[in-house]
């Protein structure tokens, strides 16, 4: 399970089992939205709202990172670029790129367009024998 709070403290995004929930903070967490996903949040992943559109990533259980709209759930984009399950994931505070780790030992750095579907790998902590 993993949650975040949106920058402004209006909206608390929690991933857990096969679903993405967000709740508005200021009305007593009741629920704003709930997304059946195509991936599973069990001892990793998680999902990440952007700061000022409306979208949100999740990455989890497979190798996939995935843009939602925020409205519909619609899925707008699936990204590859991990061969390990999605640990963890996060938006920049502005917004123009999210941030991925996996269990592979990757971490990567994704800008946020469609023109731009790869991502900079920023550090790798696989470790080799010799």
């Amino acid at each position: 399970m993993d949650m975040e709070a949106s920058r402004d403290g209006q909206v608390l995004t929690v991933a857990a089992g096969k679903q993405v929930y967000f709740y508005d903070v200021n009305k007593d967490f009741a629920l704003l939205h709930a997304f059946p996903m195509p991936i599973s949040f069990a001892e990793e992943g998680g999902a990440s709202l952007h700061p000022t559109e409306n979208k949100f990533v999740a990455g989890g259980s497979d190798t996939w990172v995935r843009v939602f709209d925020f409205k519909t759930g619609e899925l707008l984009e699936t990204r590859k670029g991990h061969h390990g399950p999605v640990r963890c994931l996060r938006y920049s505070p502005s917004g123009d790129s999210f941030a991925t780790g996996s269990e592979d030992g990757t971490i990567r750095i994704w800008q946020n367009d469609s023109k731009s579907a790869a991502a900079t790998s920023v550090a790798d902590t696989t470790v080799s024998s010799s």
